[in-house]
């Protein structure tokens, strides 16, 4: 077993096929993969077409492209799997070269090209488990090209097809925002109702505060008050937010390190990159999210001071009442407060409770107005 794991000087002492491989190999599974690509290249270059030895060329043609998407040599990639496609287009691991190549064109931003190579992976493995991972990046390639409407599209078919993936609420949420960019609230809405159906990772359930928040606001704007109630009605308070999305990013972290330890063997090198490769695209937003929360300050008075203005514009003052009453009671800025306890008293005005009424212009007047100038 000792000649398996020669010594990194073995190229230059003996180029067999056998100590090419073991060479290449050996490193490839610890990590290496830059000292790895010297020796399966040269393994491929001298003994490639040689049919005795087609196992071990394609294994090694395989370990050589990964090692360069592994190392951010993303164009290189693209070409090493295609050669690797082309040669063993039967091969166990060609779906994963396939996925490979649309995500290392998604990662350099040729979007056309991304979507063409997932297509081409739908296409010929459709019950390969990175043909669902393709279908969902072609839905995130659209909303990077700002494609709502094809966007919208390929999440709802994912949706639809893969409604047991661990990808599904994250693919809703998204088909949520591209709905909302597309300038289809009420649709966008919807989605979001359909996948609070579902258990939902602090991520997804973050994502979908702040889209709801948004679409909210714009169809306040737009004076759409009863559908904007329903976005609104969707936004969580920011601390509860705020506690789940730190332990989850906590929880992600400690999953990718433990993954990261874990190397292929010599005899199974199939790798863990779909699994890695999502864990770390959870971990990524949830870190976004976490910061975007972080900086944010706190947007609960604010809400309800929005909530109340929807109800005060439907007519329904009591209700709007409640949502002033809590704006006073926790808003954190002057300006927010003073807002809010006077649309408290267009309220109670409304309602005719004039006792009511005259407690909080009192205490109003006492607290913005001291000196009397107003009166």
């Amino acid at each position: 077993m000792a000649h398996l794991l020669a010594p990194a000087n073995v190229m230059a002492a003996d180029d067999s096929p056998q100590a090419l491989y073991q060479g290449g190999m050996s490193r490839f599974v610890s990590g290496d993969y830059e000292s790895s690509i010297t020796y399966l290249e040269e393994l491929v270059k001298i003994f490639g077409r040689e049919p005795e030895l087609k196992e071990h060329v394609d294994l090694a043609m395989y370990a050589r492209a990964c090692a360069l998407y592994n190392l951010g040599r993303h164009a290189e990639a693209v070409k090493a799997f295609e050669e690797y496609i082309a040669q063993f287009p039967e091969s166990q691991f060609v779906d994963e070269g396939m996925f490979r190549i649309g995500s290392s064109q998604q990662i350099l931003a040729a979007y056309d090209l991304a979507i063409a190579a997932y297509q081409k992976l739908t296409a010929r493995f459709p019950r390969s488990s990175y043909a669902e991972d393709a279908l969902y990046q072609i839905g995130v390639c659209r909303l990077l090209q700002e494609q709502y409407a094809l966007a919208a599209a390929a999440f709802q078919d994912f949706m639809r097809l893969h409604p047991n993936s661990p990808l599904w609420g994250q693919a809703g949420a998204f088909c949520a925002r591209a709905l909302f960019d597309d300038i289809k609230p009420a649709e966008s809405i919807r989605v979001l109702e359909i996948i609070e159906k579902k258990p939902r990772t602090w991520s997804v359930i973050t994502y979908c505060n702040f889209l709801a928040f948004e679409i909210g606001d714009y169809l306040m704007d737009d004076t759409d008050y009863e559908l904007a109630l329903k976005a609104y009605r969707r936004v969580k308070p920011r601390a509860a937010l705020l506690r789940h999305q730190g332990n989850h990013v906590a929880a992600l972290e400690a999953r990718l390190a433990a993954m990261s330890k874990t190397r292929p063997s010599m005899h199974n090198i199939r790798s863990v990159f779909q699994e890695e490769r999502r864990l770390a695209a959870d971990l990524a937003q949830a870190r976004e999210m976490a910061e975007k929360l972080e900086n944010l300050p706190d947007y609960d008075a604010n809400l309800f001071h929005r909530i109340g203005r929807c109800f005060f514009n439907t007519d329904r003052y009591w209700e709007a009442r409640v949502a002033f009453t809590r704006v006073v009671a926790t808003a954190a800025e002057d300006s927010v407060r003073e807002a809010g306890h006077f649309d408290l008293i267009l309220a109670l005005s409304r309602l005719r409770r004039l006792d009511d009424l005259l407690i909080e212009a009192d205490a109003y007047l006492a607290t913005y107005d001291p000196s009397g100038k107003w009166e």
